[in-house]
């Protein structure tokens, strides 16, 4: 079977059972995302506060490890029980549409059984192996099976950036992925024949990588139609819906219309994402059993009174409804313009789309005349334990040099010219370019990156030099340093310091004034609990305009961006008095980035 025909075939065996497939699916999803992850969530926030650790990051792991023993196994324990959950909702799904297939001649409860005994049987060798099998095709698993128990399961998008940035790092980054597709298509059989046949998991991946050999690129190409053609479908109805509403904007009856799209929009999110998993669940299925014709192969007889089948589809379409039901209320208010809100908009290193050298006063200048709410630079300590205005380690990348600032006295550096983006300026000390800034009226949000040579007598020195003229200009502070954020509090409680976090793992308990997230794992519960506590929320770096759409949702204080104008004309068009359309439009871009969380 050719895989346009199994695509075809598989939409039509969802059509038929669509109600007992979203029922399954979504139900389940419902379990996981309002029960199963809000106890985690509490789990670890509880168990962080009793053991006195403020905030989790890769720069305190160590940290936690050595003098919190009992929190970082009681973290060990909770990643096992999340590593067992999503084994348990791929099981519990698998076996179901299995279910589905022959007709339904077992109960949901049954299947439970099934599931929770296919549990119980799973040895503990079989279960440390698929945490290393889970590991390596996370990314490419992620394309197939979606939870929302891995939506922090991501690599930040800075550390992309940065590999993508070194040939050799981008050659070996595409390789992981080459590596981990193939693997994942190769030991595609492996669950189904460890859940469903209780193989151990020897004989599982020898049988899966018999049972793949010289079909990877088969599998592949049945996966990618799969990929494009719900692609296409959403990419349809979000187009006739956005269409429709272009048409009734010119009509009285625009704000009705738009809520009714609103509503049907969420509503259709919602079953394609059942849709999606139940296309693949069947595709993992006709792999296991090696047997594409299995679509065409209906039970005798379906276990489902028309009864209990009406009972089923009625009860679906009522919770579907119920569900999205209770976002018109939002639906209204962000009809309204309430629901979304206009952030802060900050230049990174003091740039817009490379119009200049980063974090020098020639760039500083000319993105000042864009009027950014905000211009974010970075100093770092000198050999003399002066502040320079330098954001990387070496000086290699901006001036081919091999050394460090830290290396260098200020004298030294400010005689270096740096050069990107066809520009060329020098270093410039932090008196100057500080200088410059406020000449200009222009607001600074500086970040202070320690090094090897960075003490704690340097932030004493950096707050005695320059705290009152930070606070009289209103500007702000920034550091990836825990030490120097604390420091910096306990010098001066009324300046604004804002501790950077590259990840989102729990919500951090500090004396920090805000939270400066990078993009890949902000979500909007983080941003609504730092709303809470009365904490500002920086995201970075949102270079483009669904992330803007994304963070306006959310709410969050500010994005710091390399491209400034073209996120401060998303923001405008997004509040200044946008048509129906253009909300609705927004709002695909906001269910298209969050369907998965």
């Amino acid at each position: 079977m050719g895989a346009w025909r199994f695509w075809w075939d598989s939409s039509r065996r969802f059509g038929k059972n669509w109600g007992s497939y979203v029922a399954l699916i979504f139900g389940t999803n419902l379990v996981i995302s309002y029960l199963a992850i809000p106890f985690f969530n509490w789990a670890l926030e509880l168990l962080l506060k009793s053991q006195g650790v403020t905030y989790v990051s890769y720069t305190n792991l160590g940290n936690i490890i050595v003098h919190y023993p009992l929190a970082a196994i009681g973290m060990l324990i909770i990643l096992l029980a999340v590593i067992i959950l999503v084994y348990w909702q791929f099981t519990f799904l698998l076996l179901g549409i299995m279910n589905i297939f022959r007709g339904r001649p077992e109960t949901v409860r049954d299947v439970l059984q099934d599931t929770v005994a296919s549990l119980h049987d799973t040895s503990v060798g079989t279960f440390l192996f698929f945490i290393g099998y889970f590991i390596v095709i996370l990314p490419f698993g992620s394309f197939i099976f979606t939870t929302p128990l891995l939506n922090k399961a991501k690599i930040p998008a800075f550390i992309i950036s940065y590999l993508l940035d070194n040939p050799w790092m981008a050659v070996g980054l595409g390789l992981f992925y080459l590596v981990a597709g193939y693997l994942g298509i190769r030991l595609i059989n492996l669950l189904p024949l460890m859940i469903v046949d209780q193989l151990p998991w020897r004989m599982a991946v020898a049988r899966s990588w018999d049972q793949t050999r010289h079909k990877t690129l088969r599998y592949l190409w049945y996966m990618l139609v799969i990929l494009l053609m719900v692609t296409f479908i959403v990419m349809v109805i979000y187009g006739a819906i956005y269409t429709a509403q272009l048409a009734l904007d010119q009509t009285r009856f625009a704000m009705a219309a738009a809520t009714l799209n609103l509503f049907i929009m969420e509503s259709v999110t919602e079953v394609v994402i059942c849709y999606t998993t139940a296309i693949f669940m069947m595709l993992i299925i006709a792999f296991y059993r090696q047997d594409f014709t299995i679509l065409r192969q209906h039970p005798l007889r379906f276990n489902e009174a028309p009864r209990l089948r009406r009972f089923t589809r009625s009860s679906v379409i009522v919770g579907l409804i119920f569900v999205s039901g209770l976002l018109v209320a939002f639906n209204l208010v962000y009809l309204n313009g309430l629901a979304i809100t206009k952030p802060l908009i900050i230049s990174h290193r003091g740039v817009d789309d490379g119009n200049g050298v980063q974090n020098t006063i020639p760039a500083l200048l000319k993105t000042s005349r864009e009027h950014p709410d905000y211009v974010e630079m970075d100093v770092q300590v000198t050999k003399d334990h002066q502040f320079v205005v330098m954001h990387d380690p070496t000086l290699k990348a901006l001036a081919g040099i091999k050394k460090k600032p830290a290396q260098l006295t200020l004298k030294q550096l400010q005689k270096i010219t740096v050069r990107e983006n066809g520009y060329a300026a020098k270093i410039p000390s932090f008196d100057a370019y500080l200088k410059a800034a406020h000449q200009h009226h222009q607001k600074l949000l500086v970040e202070i990156k320690t090094s090897a040579a960075y003490t704690r007598a340097d932030t004493q020195r950096f707050i005695n030099r320059y705290g009152k003229t930070l606070l009289a200009h209103h500007d702000q502070v920034h550091t990836l340093s825990y030490r120097v954020m604390s420091d910096l509090k306990r010098l001066d409680q009324k300046q604004f310091v804002s501790y950077i976090l590259p990840y989102n793992l729990t919500f951090p308990h500090t004396a920090a004034n805000g939270y400066t997230m990078e993009v890949t794992t902000l979500n909007d519960q983080f941003v609504d609990k730092a709303d809470r506590y009365h904490k500002s929320v920086y995201a970075w770096d949102i270079d483009d305009t669904d992330q803007m759409d994304q963070m306006m949702f959310m709410g969050v204080t500010a994005v710091i961006t390399d491209n400034l104008h073209e996120m401060q004309q998303e923001a405008k068009t997004n509040t200044d008095h946008p048509s129906y359309a253009k909300l609705l439009l927004t709002f695909m871009n906001e269910l298209s980035l969050t369907s998965n969380e």
